[in-house]
């Protein structure tokens, strides 16, 4: 055999064996990449169990958020930064869905339930209050033009 033939033959070798590893590199991103959205929803599903968890577990949060959703003047002071401080956490989860959702990091059927909630909050009287008066400028300019656009102004 002549030195042509067994360089065409390692060349050859040498294409099949980097062939086989990018195969395999891109097999380990997708198992990557599913395995990080996978993490990404358990963690938003534990923070909105918690979320809710807390307000449910909370004595006298619950009674608060109810009274400040339906007329947010019925509250107090004191009342209305406890409410406030819950709601600037709810709506710090929405915004991290949101961007989640807008870089494809998280599965699609994810963000829609979420949209459904940040649409529920700014519904009633007291998150419509609390959006207008301090949320819209706490957030993120991108989320909160978002919601402006496609909640708000509905």
């Amino acid at each position: 055999m002549n030195w042509e033939a067994l360089g065409a033959i390692s060349e050859m070798i040498a294409g099949v064996a980097v062939l086989i590893t990018l195969i395999y590199l891109a097999i380990q991103v997708r198992q990557n990449t599913a395995m990080s959205r996978e993490a990404i929803l358990r963690n938003q599903t534990d923070r909105n169990m918690d979320n809710s968890k807390f307000i449910a577990g909370t004595p006298g949060l619950m009674d608060i958020y109810i009274r400040a959703m339906d007329d947010p003047d019925q509250v107090t002071r004191e009342e209305r930064w406890r409410f406030g401080s819950y709601m600037y956490g709810m709506f710090l989860d929405f915004q991290e869905a949101y961007h989640f959702s807008e870089t494809r990091r998280q599965k699609d059927y994810w963000w829609p339930m979420i949209r459904k909630n940040i649409e529920f909050y700014l519904s009633r009287p007291g998150g419509r209050a609390w959006w207008n008066s301090q949320g819209s400028n706490m957030l993120d300019s991108e989320f909160a033009a978002f919601v402006d656009r496609e909640i708000v102004k509905k």
